[in-house]
């Protein structure tokens, strides 16, 4: 069902297009039959034409339905995000002895006074000391992504996640339709994991929260995709580490 749902959003608009091309050529069916009606001279004609004219307007209203509930399907349905189960650690097999750390006793703790050599302390130069140089923490750089309207501030590139990150950056489009979170592990075969899906564009700012608590550890790759009202899409892709 939720691969169905996904095809019928995909192709929503050559359904149009199909829907629209049969109820015009019903629409005509059915006044060429009201013409010959009108003309007609028997009254089993009049009857043929009538017939002919009631299937074509329930064709229309099928037709009718069916763009209704295409619509309905691609803007107000929203599938349910897939759950990962996390993964357990091995425990020990039974019998197997449990390693306990060493324990310290008191007098394990008491250092014992080594007694050392007095020497004459002598005149030695010492240097000026200088300024102490420190290393700068390394920044997380954004990713870069190739669509200006879609990119992903944070998280940065290789960021290590722990209970979930409030994403950061930009999604808009021309006819704006949604845009939406998706992931998927880097660690073994994978497909895309819908997260949320969001109606309003973001020009720059907060772009809403992915929650990664009830991940397994490991490598995911994080997906910002934006969506046009035609079905048309940019992507942004930004590899994390997920670390509990």
């Amino acid at each position: 069902m939720t691969l169905l749902i996904r095809l019928i959003a995909k192709y929503a608009l050559w359904i149009y297009v199909l829907c629209g091309l049969g109820m015009v050529l019903y629409l005509r069916t059915a006044l060429a039959a009201r013409k010959e009606g009108v003309q007609a001279v028997y009254s089993l004609e009049r009857e043929s034409a009538t017939s002919r004219i009631y299937r074509s307007s329930g064709m229309i209203l099928l037709l009718l339905i069916l763009v209704v509930g295409v619509y309905a399907l691609s803007h107000y349905v929203e599938l349910p995000s897939p759950t990962i189960s996390p993964v357990t650690p091995p425990t020990a097999a039974a019998g197997t002895p449990t390693q306990r750390p060493p324990t310290l006793t008191p007098g394990a703790l008491t250092a014992t006074a080594v007694p050392t050599a007095t020497r004459r302390p002598r005149n030695t130069t010492v240097a000026a000391p200088t300024a102490a140089q420190t290393t700068p923490a390394t920044a997380i750089a954004p990713v870069s992504c190739p669509h200006p309207n879609v990119q992903i501030v944070q998280p940065g590139r290789g960021q290590v996640l722990n209970e979930g990150i409030q994403v950061r950056g930009k999604a808009e489009k021309d006819q704006f339709d949604r845009y939406e979170f998706k992931f998927k592990s880097q660690d073994a075969a994978d497909e895309w994991h819908w997260v949320e899906t969001f109606k309003t564009p973001v020009n720059s700012g907060d772009l809403g929260y992915w929650g990664t608590s009830h991940l397994p550890p490991g490598n995911y790759l994080f997906m910002l995709i934006a969506i046009d009202h035609s079905g048309n899409s940019q992507e942004c892709i930004v590899p994390v580490v997920v670390r509990h």
